[in-house]
C-alpha cells in the first residue's frame, strides 16, 4: 500500500513529502544512466554489490548519479578486469539518497 494507495499516503503513513518511490527502482535508474554512459561494450558482468538508502525518492525527483572507481584488479585472462566503484545517487537537491558499491567484470584492452 506504501507506493499505490493514494489515501494510504494521505492519512496513515508515516512519510510524508510526497509519493514514495522504491529504493530498488532507483537502483534500477541509477544503473540506467551508468551504464548508457560509461559501460556501454565495455561491461561483461555484474559481481554483486552493497546498497544503502540513505534518504527518501519521492515521484517528480530527478536523480543524477556520481561515481568513482575504488579499484581495478587485471584478471588472469590479462584482457579484463573486476571494477570496483562507489556510485552515490543525488537527487535535484543535491541530497544523496543512496549509495552503492557494484563490482564488475570489464573487458579490457586486447
Amino acid at each position: 500500500v506504501l507506493f499505490n494507495n493514494l489515501e494510504f499516503l494521505k492519512t496513515e503513513s508515516a512519510i510524508k513529502g510526497g509519493r514514495p518511490v522504491p529504493g530498488a527502482l532507483v537502483y534500477s535508474f541509477a544503473e540506467g544512466l551508468l551504464i548508457q554512459s560509461t559501460m556501454q561494450g565495455t561491461g561483461l558482468a555484474f559481481l554483486g554489490c552493497q546498497l544503502d538508502v540513505k534518504g527518501p525518492t519521492f515521484v517528480g525527483d530527478t536523480i543524477h548519479v556520481e561515481f568513482e572507481i575504488a579499484d581495478i584488479r587485471q584478471t588472469s585472462k590479462g584482457n579484463r578486469a573486476i571494477v570496483y566503484t562507489r556510485n552515490e545517487v543525488r537527487n535535484q537537491r543535491g541530497e544523496t539518497v543512496l549509495i552503492y558499491d557494484p563490482k564488475r567484470m570489464m573487458k579490457g584492452r586486447e
